[in-house]
């Protein structure tokens, strides 16, 4: 798992062959007006879903893990806790769904980090994530999730 600010972008572009097409695409792009959804950016090998909603307390949030896909998430507005850990061991609460990418989890409250506007979180396939935790109370926010094919790694 990766937290920085997106003006450190640089340092990140060389750990995948596809992260420089990803952080092109922030820069690129007006993420504060453009059109929720999914974003096309290298066919299926790199594409954005564009969201907003409103952050929850942390017992309602599912902890997930990736197989195929790297995520990751740019903060355009708002602010999230986000809950990590490495995979390990932990038992699965669902049977990995090969067609959306994701296993989920119960897990015990995870260590946290604050997601906030202008930062990015990068999360890998050995990495569980439990995103949308309000910090303090419920507010909206606007983040983009890309996700990266990770077969060239």
């Amino acid at each position: 798992m990766i937290l920085d600010k997106i003006d450190n972008q640089h340092l990140y572009s060389n750990c995948h062959p596809r992260f420089k097409k990803a952080f092109d695409y922030i820069n690129q792009t007006d993420l504060s007006e453009a059109k929720l959804g999914k974003h096309s950016i290298d066919g299926d090998e790199v594409f954005g879903i564009l969201m907003e909603y409103n952050t929850l307390k942390e017992v309602i949030c599912k902890s997930e893990s990736h197989k195929k896909y790297i995520d990751i998430q740019y903060m355009v507005a708002g602010e999230e806790n986000v809950g990590m850990t490495t995979l390990v061991n932990q038992k699965p609460t669902t049977p990995y769904n090969e067609t959306e990418d994701f296993t989920f989890y119960t897990l015990e409250p995870l260590p946290k980090l604050k997601l906030k506007t202008g930062y990015f979180a990068i999360f890998f396939p050995d990495d569980i994530h439990q995103t949308m935790i309000q910090v303090d109370y419920p507010k909206k926010l606007r983040k983009f999730v890309i996700k990266v094919l990770k077969d060239e790694l």
